[in-house]
């Protein structure tokens, strides 16, 4: 049986894709509060889908960045230093704290998405 996040993944990317482009075109507050949905659900799914991995291999991956950190020492994903910014990204989004600026959240949100569709088959 495939993943919920394997199955959800290609769709969670194609929205933060579409985010970005809409962010693009008009840098609306609500353009930027779409981009944080989407990057949200993506990296969510993606360290899902990363946890599946590494445990398929017998090992253990109970946070996200335990599967990141297994992931990458498994050769399953590169630059794992951007995903784990993503993770933290992520993870201050939701507890509304940005500590960074909307520039640098959309970049980073850009990063990922290039590294999902990478890494993951997107």
């Amino acid at each position: 049986m495939e993943s919920k996040g394997k199955t959800r993944l290609p769709k969670a990317a194609r929205n933060l894709e579409e985010a970005l482009e809409n962010y693009k075109a008009n840098p609306a507050e609500l353009n930027f509060l779409t981009i944080s949905k989407a990057f949200e659900i993506l990296v969510e799914y993606a360290w899902r889908l990363l946890k599946e991995k590494v445990e398929d291999q017998g090992l253990e991956a109970p946070s996200p960045k335990m599967a990141v950190k297994e992931a990458a020492r498994l050769k399953l994903i590169s630059e794992p230093e951007i995903w784990l910014d993503c993770i933290d990204a992520r993870n201050d989004s939701v507890h509304n704290y940005f500590g960074i600026s909307k520039q640098e959240y959309v970049r980073l949100a850009g990063d990922f998405l290039r590294l999902a569709q990478k890494n993951l088959s997107v």
